[in-house]
């Protein structure tokens, strides 16, 4: 365990954490989809409600100190950290708009694979290991492919932003290798199960179908602690 890094990072994550809200604000509203039902998903809140809402900035903070600290705890002083830490606040605010909203925007996903993949391509620079690299484009293609195929055996089971978002972690999780990767689809889905009992009785669960974002998240992050503690 590093207790230096872990700390560096949680304040890090924690300044990184109150930018949420501003996150939030700068996704444009949702299209309606005309083959949707509006009775299978909750009543919408304009985006920049949600950023507004008392207390956000400092339970994103909150929530970012703690996921940035426990990476730096498993990881050390890592070069991973350069891009995990930057994902932390975009994740956060992706977590927030999907459990509100069952939406996922692209105007915060696909700019971070952009961003992502160009920390993750500068680090195998530094480091001289193309598989750095590599192993970022197998996790986009890998955890993008797989959603996706859920998506297009069953779309109500899997929507388009939950495929976009598992590609984004699929870069950031790529360059720990392949059990890291298996790990976060496992731990999702766990996570996912799990988090129907509260969604069902906070009324977030309609017609047992759940926003599957934070999951997706939270299994990432779930899968680098593991995949640390047992592989090192």
């Amino acid at each position: 365990m590093e207790w230096v890094p872990a700390l560096a990072c949680a304040l890090l994550g924690a300044a990184l954490g109150l930018t949420v809200p501003w996150l939030i604000a700068l996704c444009p509203e949702p299209e309606h989809d005309p083959s949707e039902n509006p009775a299978d998903f909750p009543d919408h809140v304009p985006f920049a409600d949600l950023a507004a809402r008392p207390g956000l900035r400092l339970r994103s903070a909150l929530a970012c100190g703690l996921a940035a600290g426990v990476f730096g705890l498993v990881l050390g002083w890592s070069w991973a950290l350069l891009w995990l830490l930057v994902l932390v606040p975009v994740c956060c605010a992706l977590t927030v708009i999907d459990y509100v909203t069952w939406y996922l925007p692209s105007r915060l996903i696909r700019p971070s694979w952009l961003v992502t993949g160009v920390l993750v391509g500068v680090v195998a620079v530094v480091l001289g290991d193309e598989t750095v690299a590599l192993w970022g484009l197998i996790g986009f293609v890998a955890l993008g492919g797989y959603y996706g195929l859920i998506r297009l055996v069953s779309p109500r089971a899997m929507a388009g932003g939950d495929v976009r978002l598992a590609a984004l972690l699929g870069i950031a999780l790529g360059p720990f290798g392949a059990p890291v990767l298996v790990a976060s689809v496992l731990a999702a889905a766990v996570l996912g199960v799990l988090g129907m009992v509260p969604m069902r009785r906070s009324g977030t669960m309609i017609r047992r179908r759940v926003p599957y974002g934070p999951f997706l998240v939270l299994g990432g992050l779930v899968a680098v602690v593991v995949g640390q503690v047992l592989g090192g």
